[in-house]
């Protein structure tokens, strides 16, 4: 299993983080798009199971996927998408409900394929470097890699089925 590299560039309020799949990017762009799959590989497991409550992939399109914690904690994670370019692109809105609400926080999301692998890079953009701090204070970097392993379980068995 490879690992996701991250890197929070010097003087720039943004996150970059990057893996390749061994799967196909129709076959990435499908589990990263279609409420199913996403609710098998986004998020922690330790926060309990990820529900998709909407996920409208398209330009104005919302998403929301809610986790409850053990102790009935439940976080709403929301956002709009605003560029969507199958299965090439995508920018949406990212925004933890109730906390972030007033931060502008865009995720762009490109898929490369080569030679049937896919190359994931994604890039967060915060409205200051130390919003972005805060977010990689609050273990995004480990909640994120879980998220990329448990994506790249699925595609396992997306690829094999």
């Amino acid at each position: 299993m490879n690992k996701m590299l991250v890197e929070t560039p010097e003087g720039e309020p943004v996150i970059r983080m990057s893996r390749t799949f061994d799967a196909p990017r129709t076959l990435v762009w499908r589990a990263w798009t279609r409420p199913e799959h996403v609710a098998r590989w986004w998020g922690s497991r330790a926060m309990g199971a990820t529900r998709v409550i909407k996920l409208d992939v398209r330009p104005g399109g919302e998403w929301r996927f809610e986790q409850t914690t053990p102790d009935g904690t439940v976080f709403a994670f929301i956002g709009k998408y605003i560029e969507v370019d199958e299965p090439e692109k995508l920018v949406n809105t990212f925004a933890l409900e109730g906390m972030f609400e007033d931060k502008t926080v865009i995720e762009t999301h490109r898929f490369e394929e080569k030679d049937g692998k896919t190359h994931y890079s994604g890039v967060t953009r915060f409205d200051s470097i130390e919003d972005r701090d805060g977010m990689v204070a609050s273990g995004m970097e480990a909640g994120a890699q879980e998220s990329m392993n448990q994506l790249e379980e699925l595609l396992g068995e997306l690829v094999s089925a």
